[in-house]
């Protein structure tokens, strides 16, 4: 684990896609691997009825996580992928259900979405795998910049997690009073509990 950063935070996310961009493919794959087999063991995901997860963008290297949405749904878990609405007046972030990568279509940012699922409500989503390009050992994450999942945090009481690179975790980054931390953060040599339900 890195030691604190002292860093903007415009300079934290350059520094750390930098980083990500300079993992080897092997590597990359190899600790996903490792990442995905530690979330196996996490009690609140594995007995979650709905997930919001989230399609990774792998030539930007994040986790990938299509191995576990896949398990997930094949195991009865309702699997959801955000929708971004930067223009809505109540959350920015919807979701619809996850079925198929066939049914997935990109947005502006080239990120995969599925068709909308109104029916499905906020109080409803038991866990959030929460993206992010850097996380810290209390929970808080250095996101894209977009304000999406820390106003999306406001609205629902979910349990969180964060998935990452082990290059990308750190003892602190900066945080401010309105940053919601997740509750768990797992890397593939360390599973971090910040919060127990």
């Amino acid at each position: 684990m890195h030691q604190d950063m002292n860093m903007s935070k415009r300079d934290l996310r350059h520094h750390l896609r930098a980083i990500r961009h300079q993992i080897l493919e092997e590597e990359f794959r190899l600790e996903c691997q490792k990442i995905l087999m530690k979330s196996t063991c996490v009690p609140e995901l594995m007995n979650a009825k709905t997930v919001l997860s989230y399609w990774p963008k792998l030539e930007a290297h994040e986790i990938d996580l299509r191995p576990l949405n896949c398990w997930l749904r094949a195991t009865g878990c309702t699997v959801l992928l955000p929708i971004t609405e930067p223009k809505s007046q109540i959350l920015r972030i919807q979701w619809g259900m996850f079925q198929d990568e066939k049914s997935l279509t990109l947005n502006q940012w080239g990120i995969a979405e599925p068709p909308k699922s109104p029916e499905i409500l906020a109080e409803d989503i038991d866990v959030i795998i929460t993206p992010g390009l850097g996380f810290d050992s209390l929970g808080y994450r250095i996101g894209y910049g977009g304000g999406f999942y820390d106003q999306l945090f406001e609205h629902v009481k979910a349990y969180k997690i964060g998935l990452i690179m082990d290059s990308c975790l750190f003892e602190t980054i900066p945080s401010e009073s309105h940053d919601v931390p997740v509750d768990l953060v797992i890397s593939a040599n360390q599973i971090i509990e910040i919060n127990s339900p």
